[in-house]
């Protein structure tokens, strides 16, 4: 195992070698990567990168401020009232191609003697919309940077909590606009339906009835909505984790 100060970029062990060293990187006495001072400088300069939950930003998630690092905190006035920090660490949800992002990990940690709470406070965690909102393809361009893209990604835990986990948006958050501008015809171009699944993501991060929304945004029938997600996960533009069948033994050999 390494210490805290261990980066693993997306690579095969077996093909080090070939590789060159990336900027902000040294090659360590056992091979691995190990961020330098300078990329770590840069991070911490560059803040933590927060997705907001809520309108009104009083429910987020903020990752740590580390290149791979995957771990990012949920905050909500639950929780906050609670005394409790839940922790997530974010990650492909299996190896394959594309892969969603999923919480692989969650850690709970409390400030004070409390009864235990575990129970009544995972109830409290948000898993679709949360997955829903580090899917957005808008958002896993930045997220690339933040999270290890490999599976399962080597998890040594985030390496302190003194400010990231606690920060919300600067500032609130505007209603999304989920109207589309919808083609003619039945048949219509892949554009269309990557703005379905930017749309779709955008509304269900913040809502529980992501395809109502939309239907009402567009003045058209849950039903259309439905057969447009569809299409637009049937072309591969929108990728959930609940939507991957389980991989065979025969395919994980």
């Amino acid at each position: 195992m390494g210490d805290d100060n261990d980066e693993r970029p997306p690579a095969n062990p077996a093909d080090l070698e070939a590789l060159a060293v990336p900027e902000g990187f040294e090659l360590g006495a056992d091979g691995g990567y190990r961020a330098t001072d300078s990329i770590d400088a840069k991070w911490a300069a560059r803040g933590p990168y927060v997705i907001p939950l809520s309108l009104d930003g009083r429910e987020a998630v903020s990752f740590e401020p580390r290149q791979f690092s995957g771990w990012a905190s949920y905050l909500s006035e639950d929780f906050e009232r609670s005394r409790a920090l839940l922790l997530l660490h974010i990650g492909p949800c299996d190896d394959g191609p594309a892969a969603p992002l999923a919480i692989r990990e969650v850690r709970l940690m409390t400030f004070e003697p409390v009864n235990f709470p575990g129970s009544s406070l995972l109830r409290l965690i948000p898993w679709e919309r949360i997955e829903a909102a580090v899917n957005q393809p808008s958002r896993r361009a930045i997220l690339a940077d933040f999270v290890d893209p490999r599976f399962p990604a080597p998890n040594p835990g985030p390496r302190d909590l003194h400010e990231w986990p606690f920060q919300r948006p600067k500032e609130r958050l505007s209603q999304p606009d989920l109207r589309l501008e919808v083609p003619e015809g039945y048949r219509k171009p892949d554009a269309f339906y990557a703005e379905v699944a930017e749309r779709f993501l955008q509304a269900a991060a913040l809502s529980p009835r992501p395809a109502q929304d939309l239907a009402e945004a567009n003045e058209v029938k849950p039903t259309t909505v439905h057969r447009w997600i569809r299409e637009a996960k049937a072309r591969g533009l929108l990728a959930l984790p609940g939507d991957r069948k389980p991989r065979t033994p025969d395919e994980n050999t």
